[in-house]
């Protein structure tokens, strides 16, 4: 597998596909496996197509991501396509209809297409899934429907929704994974420490959606080991006036230092709403309850 993250759209590539995937694959949830499950069912010589940054992130710096390039790649290689193709939208943006689908054909030896029936490209997106017909034929454009779940619709703006509203059970159910956060393991003020709970705080990328604050119940990987935990994700109102956001986990039965460490936190559920208590007392009792919440299931 060949994997292109910032493809010249002049460099002409040296494959053979019989089917390309084309989509942003922003959390690649189950929506765009459909496409995925299609393009095999064609053949296993399939590739996929997206964008560096996907265009609704180009457009609005503040808009929220699902994943990570990194984390895009690590899903979609799972699926062993042929190749994975990123194409800068900076220097695609500007294209008319033509001329992307020119780069499709000449460059990227593409020959038959999956999409979703949104699908839209070219400067204003005036290119639609017709235009792909039209160039293609239409025995090599295949169109699928929006895909559902429990008659929702799946898409990255309702997951991303779900997550802030706390609702992940839902965000896992239709991403058809679980949501998780990875990062690396900073010094925090070791208050978690100090009152019997020690946390790990983590760097996580400030470009992903943010979940509701308050407590998740958590499965947390560290060197391949799984853990349960607990995460706080908020602002820290007890113990803390700075109001700034940090990501916390505390590992159930685990007391090693992993200063430096990567580690990968998966989103099982969540508990409760961020309080910010009285006092230390309160907030330890809580905890407490917290821990047995999750200890035994």
């Amino acid at each position: 597998m060949n994997v292109y993250e910032n493809l010249d759209i002049n460099t002409n590539l040296d494959n053979n596909p019989d089917i390309t995937c084309i989509g942003a694959f922003d959390g690649v949830h189950l929506g765009h496996m459909e496409l995925i499950k299609f393009a095999k069912t064609v053949s296993s010589k399939y590739q996929i197509l997206t964008f560096d940054p996907i265009p609704k992130k180009y457009f609005n710096n503040e808009h929220e991501l699902l994943s990570t390039k990194q984390m895009k790649i690590n899903i979609l290689s799972k699926n062993n396509p042929e190749s994975i193709i990123f194409l800068s939208f900076e220097n695609i943006k500007e294209l008319s209809p033509l001329d992307f689908c020119n780069i499709l054909s000449e460059k990227l030896n593409t020959s038959a297409i999956v999409v979703g029936r949104d699908f839209k490209f070219g400067k204003d997106r005036v290119g639609d899934v017709k235009f792909l017909i039209k160039y293609f034929g239409k025995s090599n454009v295949h169109v699928l429907n929006d895909y559902e779940v429990n008659n929702l619709k799946v898409s990255s703006t309702l997951i991303k929704s779900s997550i802030s509203d706390g609702k992940i059970d839902l965000a896992n159910k239709l991403l058809g994974y679980t949501f998780s956060l990875k990062g690396k393991v900073i010094h925090g003020n070791r208050m978690g420490h100090s009152i019997g709970f020690p946390t790990a705080n983590m760097k996580i990328d400030k470009e992903l959606v943010i979940p509701k604050f308050g407590v998740y119940e958590v499965i947390v990987t560290i060197k391949e080991k799984k853990y349960k935990g607990l995460m706080n994700i908020g602002k820290k109102p007890t113990v803390s006036e700075e109001f700034n956001l940090s990501h916390e986990v505390h590992i159930l039965d685990f007391n090693e230092d992993i200063y430096d460490s990567i580690i990968e936190v998966e989103l099982q559920s969540f508990i409760r709403e961020e309080i910010k208590f009285e006092n230390i007392n309160q907030l330890k009792a809580q905890i407490a309850i917290d821990i047995n919440s999750i200890k035994n299931k």
